[in-house]
């Protein structure tokens, strides 16, 4: 377990313009949601979500995105490929940087927030950065252990084709 964990600052909008990974809707494998290449960047910039077993391709260039709260991407509103049952809820990562924080933020003994503090939201202070909304029983010490232990198993999926 890692000793110390420092909050880095990410926020929900930050992790779009990652790579997301999604189910397909044809064939229900691993597909990715990503930025047009070379194109502009950003929450709202358009977006091609593409299967490599398949081939589906779809495109997004739309002016509104779903809600951070569940385990569908904000584009195209499919399920996510990192998801899973944890605890009597649903754990999930939008891809790679999201799985890391999560997993660093868990196994971490001490955690380091950020100053000052956030405000959840409003116009007062800063916004709440992506640790400081993760809900109680991802963060509790009374779940560590299985929310390690599902991280882990999603990670795995990362590595199948």
């Amino acid at each position: 377990m890692s000793e110390r964990f420092r909050d880095p600052g990410t926020s929900w909008y930050d992790l779009p313009a990652d790579e997301i990974l999604v189910r397909c809707p044809r064939c229900d494998g691993r597909a990715a949601v990503r930025p047009l290449p070379g194109g502009e960047s950003g929450l709202f910039a358009p977006r091609r979500l593409l299967c490599p077993a398949c081939g589906y391709v779809r495109g997004w260039a739309g002016d509104r995105v779903g809600w951070y709260d569940e385990p569908a991407d904000p584009y195209f509103r499919l399920p996510l490929w990192l998801s899973a049952p944890c605890c009597g809820h649903t754990l999930w990562a939008y891809g790679r940087r999201h799985l890391d924080l999560l997993e660093d933020h868990v196994a971490a003994l001490r955690r380091e927030r950020r100053l000052p503090p956030a405000t959840g939201g409003g116009n007062h202070g800063r916004p709440r950065t992506l640790v400081e909304s993760l809900p109680g029983w991802i963060t509790g010490a009374r779940h560590r252990e299985e929310v390690l232990r599902v991280l882990a198993r999603l990670r795995a999926t990362l590595d199948v084709p």
